[in-house]
């Protein structure tokens, strides 16, 4: 089981090769999928305001395709979320990033499909 944070979707993205190759890896292991729908709407912001709105209409419409199940953050969720957040030092720390980390412990998963250097390598699942 794993927690998808990387939802680069979309052809043009730097990542968006290593991703397609990273959700095969996984689906193909009948592993199930987890997201925060913090993500999902963070990343639909993203592709509107850097790319255009048409991208990231095209990001949901790919996005709601997989076999993913959409994890709502509660307050205990978001509790532990600013937890993490406020033991962080480095500038630029994503409030998104601890909200991961809390959901993978709460719900015991096995790590976060990401190319962020943010997440700890025993936990971050790369293709």
């Amino acid at each position: 089981m794993a927690l998808l944070r990387e939802l680069r979707l979309v052809a043009g993205d730097g990542h968006h090769a290593e991703s397609k190759k990273l959700l095969k890896k996984v689906l193909s292991k009948d592993d199930s999928l987890y997201c925060l729908r913090l993500v999902v709407y963070e990343t639909a912001t993203v592709l509107s305001r850097r790319i255009d709105q048409r991208r990231a209409i095209e990001f949901l419409e790919r996005f709601r395709k997989l076999p993913v199940t959409l994890i709502d953050i509660d307050i205990i969720l978001e509790d532990s979320a600013w937890e993490i957040f406020l033991k962080q030092t480095k500038k630029g720390t994503s409030f998104i990033d601890c909200a991961n980390l809390a959901t993978l412990e709460k719900y015991k998963l096995d790590g976060i499909l990401s190319f962020d250097e943010f997440y700890p390598k025993e936990v971050a699942v790369r293709a």
